[in-house]
């Protein structure tokens, strides 16, 4: 009998404890990687991936000519009153062969003492089980290989472990012992400016104030001075969200990345010729705002507007975000090929 060996997806190992996931969001270090994997099916096996761990700093900055009228980006330090189109930050993306953006909440977490410290509890370890079999696997894969965004704050990581472990799983079913196939999974990349603890103290007066809400309560409130507040809180955490996405397109060489969609686009296990999913993991009220900045970026439509896509889900325009309160590991998937919006929805029983 044919010997079957899977290499988990990308995976938070014991030396990486909590205390090595704090030290990623210190100042000094403000990016972090854990090593891409994947998981191989049949042929002769392969070893295991150990985690790799560095860092490096942000390079560059975007900034879109093109933005939400309620989140104003603020300007990065180098403006040198350049802008980008969005034909242009469309380009980019389709370049490095990112056909959509997934933006995905972590799961239920439990109390701590510092913010930071929240775990995922049982319920948010199923929650996002149970994301990356369903829409990960049936609706955004095959992923951008080469980067998984990610805040550094534990809850995100786990929620992004668990998630690309579940897509490999619910790839791996109905294979037998002699099919021979690869499946890729990213290189899960902690960014410390990716977690809502940056915003902070004005991000938790606000969240105190009007608590877990669609995005649009916090950029429209009845409080002037909160919804002003909201937007140079939010569309800083924006701006750093687009940062992030830019300088990963802008490190990935368009040869190299193409090079390699065609390598693995075997075991895809999908024929979408767009490209891959970049994903993104975060936190509730930001995690819309940094889609929205990226929908606005390049150029998706504004206003209202709601259809069903052909599983029923909801797609439209970029009002999807300002109106829907993100539940726990869920979220939205920005579609930078059609200038489409899709909510990311777990099952209903979830």
């Amino acid at each position: 009998m044919m010997m079957r060996r899977i290499i988990s997806a990308t995976t938070i190992r014991g030396a990486l404890s909590a205390a090595l996931l704090r030290g990623g969001a210190s100042a000094a270090s403000s990016r972090h990687f854990l090593g891409s994997s994947g998981i191989r099916h049949g042929g002769d096996g392969a070893a295991d991936v150990a985690a790799a761990f560095s860092f490096r700093r942000r390079s560059s900055s975007l900034r879109p000519s093109s933005q939400h009228p309620l989140l104003p980006l603020p300007d990065p330090p180098d403006y040198d009153g350049d802008m980008t189109s969005p034909w242009d930050v469309r380009g980019a993306f389709l370049e490095s062969n990112v056909g959509r953006v997934a933006f995905v909440r972590h799961g239920n977490t439990a109390p701590a003492d510092a913010d930071f410290d929240r775990a995922l509890t049982d319920l948010g370890r199923s929650q996002s089980a149970a994301a990356g079999a369903s829409y990960g696997a049936n609706e955004l894969y095959p992923y951008f290989e080469k980067a998984a965004l990610c805040s550094s704050a534990p809850r995100c990581a786990e929620t992004a472990r668990l998630f690309l472990d579940a897509t490999a799983k619910e790839l791996m079913k109905g294979l037998t012992d002699e099919d021979s196939t690869s499946f890729a999974m990213p290189t899960l990349e902690l960014d410390s400016n990716l977690y809502d603890g940056t915003m902070q103290p004005e991000g938790s007066r606000l969240f105190r104030s009007i608590g877990y809400a669609p995005l649009r309560e916090y950029l429209e409130n009845s409080d002037g001075d909160d919804a002003e507040a909201a937007r140079s809180v939010l569309g800083g955490y924006a701006r750093s969200s687009l940062d992030a996405i830019w300088n990963v397109l802008t490190a990935s060489s368009s040869s190299s990345e193409k090079a390699g969609a065609t390598a693995a686009g075997d075991g895809s296990g999908g024929d979408d010729n767009s490209g891959r999913t970049l994903l993104f993991f975060a936190h509730a009220i930001y995690l819309p705002a940094a889609a929205l900045g990226l929908a606005a970026a390049i150029g998706c439509e504004s206003g209202g507007g709601k259809e069903s896509n052909d599983d029923g889900r909801a797609v439209g325009r970029m009002d999807l975000m300002l109106d829907t309160n993100t539940r726990e590991a869920e979220g939205y998937c920005v579609h930078v090929d059609t200038r489409r919006v899709s909510l990311l929805q777990l099952p209903h029983e979830q």
